[in-house]
């Protein structure tokens, strides 16, 4: 088994989204910024936007949004469809709806299992505008028991 890695983009960059040097972060987070970045790739294109690959990303969100909170259900289901099947490190996922915080936003916690075994918390974001935004939650300190990486622990 390889060990994991940045993707060929970023370590061609030497960095993650938001300009993150690549040699500030130990290897190991490396491999789940990388994840992280791709998710957010992933879920911020829009289906059909790649003639080739015309189910990467996801349906037009204007619609989407308009149908909460009956579409989010159907929302999640194609983001984990989508999810598990452009990005190759993950093994397993899960996506909850978390309570709406603010109005016309859609809060989501993605319980992810790497390949490798790694479990990672990303959360996710959709604003009213289609925009997603995932970030790593054990970095806003969401958990209570370390090692445990659900969302659980709050803000």
């Amino acid at each position: 088994m390889t060990e994991p890695n940045p993707s060929l983009y970023e370590m061609l960059l030497q960095n993650f989204d938001g300009e993150l040097d690549l040699h500030r972060v130990s290897e190991q987070d490396q491999h789940t910024l990388s994840v992280l970045d791709n998710l957010q790739r992933i879920l911020n294109c829009r289906a059909g936007a790649l003639s080739h690959l015309p189910d990467y990303g996801l349906p037009d969100m204007g619609t989407v949004l308009q149908g909460l909170p009956a579409t989010a259900h159907t929302l999640m289901k194609t983001m984990t469809d989508t999810l598990l099947k452009y990005e190759p490190r993950l093994a397993e996922l899960a996506i909850e709806l978390l309570p709406q915080v603010l109005p016309g936003h859609l809060e989501c916690a993605l319980d992810v299992q790497l390949k490798g075994g790694r479990r990672v918390s990303f959360g996710s974001t959709v604003g009213p505008e289609g925009k997603v935004l995932v970030r790593h939650l054990t970095r806003q300190n969401y958990f209570s028991t370390p090692g445990m990486d659900h969302p659980r622990g709050g803000r």
